[in-house]
């Protein structure tokens, strides 16, 4: 992004804060209105809102950037824009919430918040809606961003080329196209100084023809671009890391987001903690039935697999008579399930009170132990015996161990025993693995209840 797009950026954001404090004024006015007044009362003045205001404007933006809303601003389509616009609301909303409680503040109404909620996308779409309409005028007369000569070989070139949209080819402002099979690397330098082109898209670097054309270029002051379909098949997209004096090339396959993973994290502890506290009188009593109508131990411990693969004993209750794992080999046969999972409908090793506890899940909840220990998390992939995971061959299955395991995840919300795929069971893990981020989370811990209470999937 050139500074130009960086100004034009920068006021989007401004303009977008500034727009976001006149729609809480706007929802505020509407409500102490003649009509809101009187249908649902008085409310106190504007002025016991400024506290909100005051975090609304600088918030906005910002939560809106990190959600990626201003990053290419002609191609996003405008129902990506509002799933944008949402994500970051919610975490508006709840940084208001945070704020009020821990620092006692007066919320004068519910009801404008609900207002700026409803006219907050409406105007920030409206924007973008009359904002595009400018840049593109900018665009095409040239007096925004900068001119790109695309350099390479004449296949590779039309490769590029058909790759970028109708909007990303106005962005570049593509001034000229050059086949080094063709032009020689002195009269590119020309056609570049008479183009007046900022910035040069190399789509055939390993051409010994333009060797040291890139260096010059990005000595001479012009952003130099090089085209990366692929190295050695990784389609990741990469980041450069610093390690002492050596700079590497890094590919990342899932989000190393600190304030995802530390949030994560924090939910974990306060979920479990809660969890335990209240199911401390239900677990005493499955205890005391386990105990009574079975014997063996109460809590049953295997030795599963974990994040990259790191050996953890996990605990259950007891939900199978006490030499269940002497009896596996027997049973092996019976496998209903393809791939290297063990699973048959009505397991012989089942005790009467266990199946229940498997139908309602009630066996796993001293898994709230393992997430306070960090072992687990509440949302992730489930867990695999470590004999198991050890008879996984695919690298894209062993994808699934690339996070930390979990209590729920995708498939306890969409089938659970009823899926009888290896490879549709992972499919569902690496799709979370994909979308991670913590409405997600949320989502399925949500859905997770009525799929428990209702014992979909559970056989």
């Amino acid at each position: 992004m050139n500074r130009g797009q960086n100004i034009s950026k920068d006021l989007q954001m401004i303009l977008d804060g500034l727009l976001m404090g006149g729609c809480l004024a706007l929802g505020h006015y509407l409500r102490s209105g003649p009509l809101g007044s009187e249908r649902f009362g008085n409310i106190p003045s504007f002025s016991h809102s400024f506290w909100i205001i005051a975090l609304v404007i600088p918030l906005s933006p910002l939560l809106l950037d990190l959600h990626g809303y201003y990053t290419h601003p002609l191609s996003q389509r405008y129902e990506s824009l509002l799933a944008k616009i949402a994500k970051s609301g919610f975490w508006l909303v709840l940084f208001l919430g945070v704020t009020a409680i821990f620092g006692r503040l007066e919320v004068p109404s519910r009801s404008v918040l609900i207002l700026f909620l409803v006219l907050a996308p409406l105007t920030l779409l409206a924007r973008v809606y009359f904002t595009r309409g400018i840049l593109i005028r900018s665009y095409k007369k040239g007096s925004l961003g900068e001119r790109s000569i695309i350099v390479g070989s004449g296949e590779r070139i039309g490769m590029f080329l058909e790759g970028l949209t109708e909007w990303e080819r106005l962005e570049l402002q593509i001034a000229e196209t050059y086949d080094l099979k063709k032009t020689d690397a002195s009269a590119v330098r020309k056609a570049i100084r008479q183009h007046s082109a900022g910035r040069v898209i190399f789509v055939s670097p390993e051409s010994a023809a333009n060797s040291d054309l890139p260096a010059s270029c990005e000595s001479e002051g012009l952003d130099v671009w090089i085209s990366a379909p692929d190295f050695h098949n990784i389609h990741s997209i990469p980041e450069f890391e610093q390690v002492g004096r050596n700079r590497v090339l890094a590919f990342r396959r899932s989000t190393s987001d600190f304030w995802y993973f530390f949030l994560k994290r924090g939910l974990d502890i306060l979920g479990a903690t809660f969890g335990i506290i209240v199911l401390l009188i239900p677990s005493l009593a499955i205890a005391f039935a386990i105990r009574v109508t079975s014997p063996g131990p109460v809590i049953f411990k295997q030795v599963r697999s974990g994040k990259r693969g790191k050996r953890f004993t996990i605990l259950k209750f007891r939900s199978m008579v006490a030499n269940a794992p002497d009896l596996h080999a027997q049973l092996s046969r019976h496998n209903e399930m393809e791939g290297p999972v063990f699973k048959i409908d009505r397991d012989p090793r089942v005790t009467p009170l266990g199946e229940y506890l498997r139908r309602t899940s009630l066996d796993e909840i001293p898994q709230l132990l393992n997430v306070l220990k960090g072992e687990m998390s509440i949302v992730g992939p489930r867990p695999l015996p470590d004999y198991e995971t050890e008879m996984i061959e695919k690298s894209t299955h062993r994808r699934r161990l690339s996070v930390k395991p979990g209590l729920t995840c995708l498939w306890q919300i969409r089938g659970r025993n009823s899926i009888r795929s290896f490879e549709d069971w992972v499919n569902l893990d690496l799709e979370y693995i994909e979308h991670a981020s913590l409405l997600l989370d949320f989502w399925i811990m949500i859905q997770t209840v009525p799929a428990v209470l209702f014992r979909r999937g559970a056989k």
